[in-house]
């Protein structure tokens, strides 16, 4: 009999198994493709550029070489010729030819013509490691915010710093070692390495970048080890010998690809390093070795020169990079002929940059604090390198205030216990905290040290130039940049949440109206970020690119588009008691058919009330609220609640508690640099669903999120959201109650509106705190002429933000 009731049972669970399977398939999901990286897109039956938005040509790009590619997105080739002899092979002569060397340009055609090739080397050798040299390097290590310090003081500094100290060594002797020769991404390859590995997690076009560089110079630098540029011209010659060697492969993640070598950020990223390395190994080489390097260098100035010209001006970080290795390269080798030719271009193009990848309002043109961080260390290197290589105060002295104005950004921005919030392609971390001390001393602004004085040392903030302070500003909207950042205070345990309304930029991801949040020293609600292994992790695409990783309203779970898909109708009152945004995205119109409109209220060290309004005609789309938060959550009637002490309780709308349903599954995130976490970690990851019935009324979503500092203070039971039915069915009405007494908030359109008997008004968003019968507190976004109650009452001339306090 048993057996018959489990078979039973089985067959009905599978029967039902089945069914949600099939429901699950039938669902419309459709909507654009995630890739790995930005592509071309199309618009009807034309395709453009998805930086410059220019129409470009699709066709099969099968039979291009990628060595001669100049771009991603535009069919812009170097000539085959071009590239085969001024490049990749240069001879000699073409060197010889190159340089412009007055007393030494007829002793080396001399030589030449004489097919001396040894003694041409020798020549080369004995003047380009006796000239001049300011002895300033482009980069050190990653602890470095002193760009161009000389060799001495970057020796001194790091020599008093023991952390610093060991990480150089340790980052050399993991690269190599006499015992065990040569180590990359911990494959030991002994004496001789094969530059066409593939790792598992690191991409061939990193390897390329030659990273281990700049520790071998930070070690020689340190240790004055004879042995270091041995080591490196060791490595520089098998480099140098295999790079036709180096095959192009189909890469995770990647749709069309461009060549591990020979490709713009990676030659802008490798010359700065070989440039460096040319200065301090230099004259320990041999005169062969030193000038397979000045070929080197001469190519890959040309095919970033090439770049440079046949490029369209794209806002973003490769071009920038471009421009600045290329004044590099001017600057350190004026004997190239084409010296000058290279810095005029490259300066004019940092300078379109400056003006047009940092916003007015201090943003990033790209949007992810990792490439901004980036992008500073790139655009103040230039300014520092105009200073001691060429004698030029005015550039920096004339571009200086975008630099200020974008840390300001980033100071605003940043979290209250010092991390990133890492929206888009970016990392979690505390990078941020050196460049706002350095560049706190260079302005003279405290504002910049202030929010995180806590992240600095006792040691530290005793020699600092300038006293700390917090900023004036604590909430602000960024309308270019297209952020808003709500908070209370400046305090590490203060409540802060940003949320991101812009559209697509390059390194993008496709949320819409997503947001990060923190409260009482911990964070709430987290963004994915960028994953362990970056752009080559397996689910970079799948899961960190992809809406359901965001804190964010998804329809069917669908890819909403994000290109030209910016917040618009933006609400944004900022006020003392409570602050209030509003924006509408079409991101799921062209495919879900859904317009979607959210709104954020914040109620000062309180809670935050989400009303998200699906503009939906019909019936059975998964309308999903997600939230991703590290906390570990237990789910209660209404909603969840983080088990530790200190933590948030999220719930919905009373209302819905028949066709909602609460699903509690797990996703990736990056947690860097968070307190007692790991570097990544799947994290909880909370749904609220409900199908769409075609009514904007019952499809609305109300979400409150209550955080505490300890369980102490609330009583879940007591929690609750009630829609509220009001006289006028254009507003939107809920009653919250929380531990800290019984609120209405009702939002609506600007019209002058009856909503209750007490209530009426031509407000856009409305708040009030009740005492008993009593209005305590209110405020009221875009008002001329509000009722509360009998006693709380009032006109004005124009339309204006209001607060009133009992």
């Amino acid at each position: 009999m048993y057996k018959k009731f489990f078979k039973i049972c089985v067959f009905f669970v599978v029967l039902l198994l089945n069914q949600s399977i099939v429901a699950y398939a039938q669902k419309d999901r459709s909507g654009p493709v995630v890739t790995g990286h930005s592509d071309i897109y199309q618009v009807g039956d034309k395709w453009y550029c998805p930086l410059c938005r220019l129409e470009v040509p699709n066709g099969d790009r099968s039979n291009l070489d990628p060595k001669l590619c100049l771009s991603e997105w535009h069919d812009v080739m170097i000539e085959k010729d071009y590239f085969d002899k001024k490049i990749r092979y240069i001879t000699d002569e073409e060197l010889v030819n190159s340089l412009n060397i007055p007393k030494l340009n007829s002793i080396l055609k001399k030589e030449l013509q004489a097919k001396n090739y040894d003694k041409v080397s020798e020549i080369l050798f004995e003047y380009m490691t006796n000239r001049k040299d300011n002895n300033r390097l482009s980069l050190y290590d990653p602890q470095n915010k002193k760009y161009f310090t000389t060799i001495n003081e970057f020796v001194n500094d790091v020599n008093t710093d023991t952390f610093r100290y060991n990480r150089i060594i340790r980052s050399a002797n993991t690269f190599y070692t006499p015992e065990k020769g040569y180590t990359i991404q911990s494959k030991n390859w002994g004496s001789k390495i094969d530059f066409n590995h593939t790792y598992k997690e690191a991409s061939k076009w990193g390897i390329h970048y030659l990273s281990f560089i700049d520790d071998q110079i930070n070690y020689f630098l340190i240790k004055n080890d004879p042995n270091t540029p041995k080591v490196f011209e060791n490595v520089f010659n098998q480099w140098y010998d295999q790079l036709d060697d180096v095959k192009n492969e189909n890469v995770i993640n990647h749709t069309k690809t461009y060549d591990f070598v020979w490709y713009e950020l990676g030659l802008a990223n490798r010359l700065q390093k070989l440039i460096d390395a040319y200065r301090v190994f230099g004259k320990y080489m041999s005169p062969e070795t030193n000038k397979r390097m000045l070929k080197n260098m001469l190519g890959s100035a040309r095919w970033l020169a090439e770049c440079l010209n046949k490029t369209p001006f794209h806002p973003y970080n490769w071009q920038t990079h471009t421009a600045m290795t290329m004044s590099f390269m001017a600057c350190v080798f004026p004997e190239f002929k084409e010296s000058d030719k290279w810095f005029a271009k490259s300066k004019k193009n940092m300078e379109l940059h400056l003006k047009n990848d940092i916003f007015d309002d201090g943003g990033y043109v790209e949007r992810t604090t990792s490439y901004a961080d980036y992008m500073y260390s790139v655009f103040y290197r230039y300014m520092l390198m105009m200073k001691y290589f060429k004698n030029d105060d005015l550039f920096m002295k004339k571009h200086i205030g975008r630099i200020e104005k974008f840390i300001e950004f980033f100071v605003l921005t940043n979290t209250p216990i010092g991390v990133n919030a890492p929206f888009n392609d970016a990392h979690r971390n505390l990078s941020l905290v050196r460049v706002f001390k350095e560049m706190g001393e260079f302005f003279n602004r405290g504002d910049f040290i202030g929010g995180v004085r806590d992240n600095l040392s006792p040691e530290v903030l005793a020699y600092l130039k300038v006293k700390p302070e917090e900023p004036k500003i604590k909430s602000v909207d960024f309308p270019e940049s297209q952020f808003v950042v709500m908070r209370d205070s400046w305090n590490p345990k203060s409540y802060f949440m940003i949320t991101n309304y812009g559209e697509f930029q390059n390194h993008c991801h496709y949320d819409h109206l997503s947001f990060e949040i923190y409260a009482n020293g911990i964070p709430i609600a987290l963004d994915a970020g960028l994953g362990k292994l970056g752009y080559v992790d397996p689910i970079h695409v799948s899961w960190y690119k992809n809406p359901l990783a965001h804190n964010m309203l998804t329809v069917n779970q669908a890819v909403p588009e994000k290109i030209d898909k910016p917040g618009y109708d933006k609400i944004w009152s900022p006020q003392a008691i409570t602050e209030y945004f509003a924006a509408t995205h079409d991101g799921y119109v062209r495919f879900q058919k859904t317009k979607h409109r959210r709104h954020i209220v914040f109620v000062k060290n309180s809670y935050w009330f989400v009303v998200d309004e699906p503009f939906i005609k019909e019936e059975g789309k998964e309308l999903d609220f997600n939230l991703h938060t590290p906390c570990n959550m237990t789910e209660i009637d209404n909603g969840f609640i983080s088990s530790g002490d200190k933590g948030f309780l999220i719930a919905f709308d009373n209302s819905d508690s028949e066709n909602l349903l609460k699903i509690k599954k797990s996703g990736w995130a990056d947690l860097g640099d968070l307190p007692g976490e790991p570097a990544n970690r799947e994290i909880d990851w909370l749904i609220f669903r409900k199908e769409s019935r075609g009514n904007p009324e019952l499809d609305r979503l109300a979400t409150l999120i209550l955080p505490f500092e300890s369980k102490k203070e609330i009583d879940p039971s007591e929690i609750s959201i009630t829609r509220v039915n009001l006289l006028d069915k254009a507003g939107i009405g809920y009653k919250i109650k929380t531990q800290f007494g019984d609120d209405l908030i009702i939002l609506s359109d600007g019209k002058p509106r009856k909503f209750t008997n007490e209530i009426e008004g031509d407000f856009k968003y409305c708040y009030i705190r009740y005492q008993g019968q009593d209005v305590v507190k209110a405020s009221l976004s875009s008002v001329k002429k509000f009722k509360l109650s009998n006693s709380v009452k009032n006109a004005f001339t124009k339309n204006r933000d209001f607060e009133y306090r009992r």
